[in-house]
């Protein structure tokens, strides 16, 4: 009997999980409502790893692409050997493949970093909600920047260029559509807020509200890491890849 009972506790979650999953793109509340269930985080992540698995592999030419032509332009103003510059190439290689195997763990391992910070920062404003369903409210909404990756790679085929800067990587989904010759730290955060990223915010700070039972000021100042943080790395990384311009 006790048997029975757990079997069903467990299909009841998994199904919490396959319909909260899907709440996530539309419905904050109804999605926080179901985050409780024991294992509602197991089919976003399952699904996460998914896309971010396949969409990283298709994605490794046109990083390819970037890796030859920043290293042939370093190369020509240094001199570098033939030889040399063959052997480097295919380090770089190696070093990007092993890199999209690990995407999906990174992932993961980032979304639980990024949820611990908000519950921190949730408990410094006041907002009183678990570590896990904080994960598992995010592990759902993330599927919406998910999308993302998705829309990069088709905008990418589509296109069919040549990719020679790092914004070429970064298609506009933002305010960036409608501005021409913007770089480096301005780019980045133009390109960081697209719809996809302000979709996801919007959710997750309405679902998170309703998780607690707290206002959604407090929502927001809670999730400040999970939007503030990738977009210092974002930036950082602009910085350092110079600023090319993109086509």
């Amino acid at each position: 009997m006790a048997q029975a009972s757990a079997s069903a506790e467990t299909n009841a979650s998994v199904g919490s999980g396959l319909i909260g999953m899907l709440n996530a793109f539309v419905d904050p509340k109804g999605t926080a409502r179901l985050v409780p269930a024991p294992l509602f985080w197991l089919w976003p992540l399952l699904t996460l790893a998914i896309i971010y698995g396949v969409f990283g592999y298709l994605m490794l030419p046109y990083t390819m692409q970037l890796i030859d032509a920043r290293m042939s332009q370093q190369f020509a103003q240094q001199n570098v050997p033939p030889e040399r510059a063959e052997a480097a190439q295919r380090v770089a290689h190696m070093f990007a493949q092993f890199t999209f195997v690990l995407t999906p763990v990174s992932v993961i391992v980032f979304l639980v970093v990024m949820a611990w910070l908000v519950s921190l920062m949730g408990s410094i404003v006041g907002l009183r909600a678990k570590f896990r369903n904080v994960f598992s409210l995010m592990a759902a909404c993330s599927l919406i920047t998910a999308l993302q990756t998705i829309a990069v790679y088709i905008v990418l085929r589509v296109k069919g260029d040549e990719i020679q800067s790092q914004e070429q990587l970064t298609p506009p989904f933002g305010l960036d559509i409608f501005l021409q010759d913007v770089h480096g730290p301005l780019l980045a955060v133009l390109n960081f807020f697209s719809i996809f990223e302000i979709w996801y915010l919007v959710v997750l700070v309405l679902g998170l509200a309703y998780l607690s039972k707290s206002s959604v000021g407090k929502a927001f100042a809670a999730l400040t890491p999970a939007w503030l943080l990738p977009l210092l790395f974002r930036m950082i990384g602009m910085m350092f890849a110079g600023g090319g311009a993109s086509s």
